[in-house]
């Protein structure tokens, strides 16, 4: 804080200048009615506590403000400033001693009034030089008018101690305001810093997790992609027979196994990633119509084993947006999966794209299945909670295609919509905004 306080009152050499061309022009006006020899003396005077004041200023700049304490550099002004003050209260020996013109009087009560209202200005930063530099040149011609002895004199000393008085007090309400204003601006520079150090550690610790995604997901998929295609090879008996069916079953178990982890890991890592801001797109053009067939061309074998039917129309006509293709397919895979398990034998599913009155487009995925209840609509898009498990007698699944599919939809700028029923079915619907729109017929 000191050293702060110091800096301002080094902050310019034109105070220091000023006095000596206040003094010049004092010295003109009183040249006739002053013997010449106290005049010069007395500018002589001013030029040398000037010239001190200018050596202490470049001193200052040129040390980097940090040659010495802010200490010293600030009794290093308080000297130079109590000089020249004991110079200008000099004025009141001459006002006393000499019987001046009342012209000249006045140009030296201004001139002692303009230095300390340029003090209010450039040395309240320390209450110690302000006082050290106002009080002398303001006393001593206080002094020499009260030493005249008339009444006017008098009275113009006396409105001299008032203005003296008004003074001090401002300089302790602006050395106040100076200080609070640099507490204040340390205090922020501080607070910057610290955000700043802040944004730096998060900005590293971000880095380190989308490293630790990448390296855990390549640690993962690596081994279960090895598991799988063994598992493959020994299920079709690539180099040579097993000797038992049980051991082809086996090697299916494991492949299945494999895959079913492999998408979990999968599913977790993207809802991880989706949820630390790391989850990105890779955008191209994409036709729904293309991206609906080869979805349900995927799901027909699981609606069939399970007797439900699958059925696709393009109520929108062709439809091209711009989107994640690879993220797009995996929304509508997991409703599909959810559709198809939650579908008794002899129910339908159906798949939909439309245009939206607003521009938008959607994507439907509408079943007969058992249905959910508006309260349970909420936690089956929570990770890992399972509604309806029970009552559709299915263990399968982990709870991660809903809040998968959402986060992926809103990845894109869309949301995920869901209406049901308990009995009823489900329809969800998958909602692209129509910036999203780039061919529709």
């Amino acid at each position: 804080m000191r050293a702060e306080t110091v800096r301002l009152l080094y902050q310019s050499p034109f105070p220091a200048l000023a006095n000596l061309v206040v003094a010049t022009l004092l010295v003109a006006v009183a040249w006739e009615a002053v013997p010449g020899a106290w005049l010069v003396a007395w500018l002589a005077a001013m030029a040398l506590a000037t010239g001190v004041r200018l050596a202490l200023w470049r001193a200052f700049a040129r040390s980097g403000h940090a040659g010495c304490g802010a200490v010293l550099w600030e009794r290093r002004m308080l000297f130079g400033v109590t000089v020249v003050g004991l110079l200008w209260a000099a004025t009141g020996a001459a006002v006393a001693a000499v019987d001046l013109p009342i012209q000249v009087e006045g140009v030296v009560a201004i001139s002692v009034g303009g230095m300390i209202a340029g003090a209010m200005f450039s040395m309240t930063a320390s209450a110690a030089v302000f006082r050290a530099y106002v009080i002398p040149a303001a006393l001593g011609p206080i002094v020499g008018f009260m030493a005249v002895g008339d009444r006017d004199h008098v009275a113009v000393a006396g409105m001299g101690l008032v203005y003296l008085l008004v003074v001090l007090l401002w300089g302790r309400s602006a050395e106040r305001a100076i200080v609070n204003g640099i507490r204040l601006r340390l205090q922020n520079e501080a607070l910057v810093a610290d955000l700043k150090a802040a944004r730096d550690r998060a900005d590293a610790a971000e880095k380190l997790k989308q490293e630790s995604f990448a390296n855990l997901g390549h640690e993962l998929r690596t081994p279960l992609n090895a598991i799988i295609g063994f598992a493959q090879s020994l299920e079709i008996e690539l180099w040579g027979p097993l000797g038992s069916p049980r051991y082809r079953e086996y090697a299916h178990a494991i492949g299945s196994s494999g895959r079913h982890l492999y998408e979990l890991i999968q599913g977790i890592l993207d809802i991880a990633r989706h949820d630390a801001g790391i989850l990105e797109l890779d955008e191209t053009r994409v036709e729904l119509a293309g991206l609906v067939g080869n979805c349900v061309g995927m799901m027909e074998g699981a609606a069939r084993s399970k007797g439900v039917t699958l059925s696709a129309n393009a109520d929108g006509g062709a439809v091209a947006v711009l989107a994640d293709a690879t993220k797009l397919r995996q929304i509508l895979i997991n409703l599909l999966a959810n559709a198809v398990r939650f579908t008794p034998s002899g129910g339908r599913v159906t798949v939909a794209t439309r245009l939206r009155d607003g521009g938008g487009v959607e994507i439907e995925v509408r079943d007969t299945g058992i249905g959910l209840a508006a309260e349970d609509i909420p936690r089956a898009l929570e990770p890992f909670v399972q509604v309806g498990q029970a009552m559709a007698g299915d263990s399968g699944g982990a709870g991660l295609g809903l809040p998968l599919s959402k986060r992926l939809a809103e990845l894109h700028g869309g949301r995920l919509e869901i209406d049901s029923n308990p009995g009823d079915g489900t329809a969800v619907r998958v909602v692209l905004p129509a910036a999203r729109v780039v061919e529709r017929q």
